[in-house]
């Protein structure tokens, strides 16, 4: 249980005495630590424990478009972004979508563990700080539909985009890259079913640009087909570079 996502509550936004907060936030931590939720032990505000933080499958030496890994330092791009070049110009990614990054996406995705997502989207912003890239126009989060969103009750990407604004001051549309068929879930297909699943299954509404440079929110990419169709919807609404942060980056 996180004690700072309890405090975060709505109840607690609303107190009107400034001084109050800092001392019920001290409070609560000393009557419920803050627990990993990887292993449980006593830990920091962010909800996982320095041991966990160190022991993540952290992203190494990967092609700098699409994420995939590179056997030498040297190379910045795979060979197969340079014979196929996909719509979008870089992939940053915290993670391998390995044990136990793996647990963290699942429990965010599927269990409704939004401290989870919290972890993943704080993650995200200390790899951008620490790679000191230039930041984008707007962060556009991948759309579910809207079936799927209320089963769900929330977008996962949604989520990490809208932390990731606020921390790193860059605004989130979130309205106007959508999703017109309820797809089938992209796990399981082949590369071939995937690009077939998600073909003409975004579009982009309103006549607002996306901005010049934009980056495309999602929690993982595995064959890249669903981010390749919301890139080529960007840049024919106008964007001129869509980048793409993840979470984690499956590696086949």
């Amino acid at each position: 249980m996180c004690v700072k996502r309890i405090f975060n509550q709505r109840l607690f936004k609303k107190l009107s005495f400034p001084g109050l907060r800092p001392l019920m936030v001290s409070a609560l931590d000393r009557l419920l630590p803050p627990r990993c939720l990887l292993c449980g032990l006593s830990c920091g505000p962010v909800c996982i424990c320095n041991a966990c933080y160190r022991d993540l499958p952290w992203t190494g030496t990967h092609c700098q478009q699409c994420g995939l890994p590179l056997g030498s330092a040297i190379d910045r791009v795979c060979g197969q972004c340079i014979q196929t070049p996909p719509p979008f110009t870089h992939t940053l990614c915290a993670l391998r979508y390995e044990f136990p990054a793996d647990r963290l996406v699942q429990a965010f995705k599927f269990n409704r563990q939004l401290t989870a997502g919290r972890i993943l989207s704080q993650l995200m912003c200390d790899h951008v700080i620490g790679l000191e890239i230039p930041h984008p126009d707007a962060l556009i989060p991948v759309p579910l539909h809207n079936f799927r969103m209320i089963k769900r009750g929330y977008n996962q990407a949604y989520e990490l985009a809208s932390h990731m604004g606020r921390v790193l001051d860059i605004p989130v549309l979130a309205n106007h890259l959508r999703r017109n068929r309820n797809t089938r879930a992209q796990s399981g297909l082949s590369r071939k079913q995937r690009r077939k699943n998600v073909q003409g299954a975004f579009y982009w509404r309103g006549r607002a640009r996306p901005g010049h440079h934009v980056a495309l929110i999602d929690d993982v990419m595995t064959t890249g087909t669903t981010v390749t169709e919301c890139a080529t919807v960007l840049k024919k609404a106008g964007a001129r570079r869509v980048d793409i942060w993840l979470a984690a980056r499956a590696v086949p």
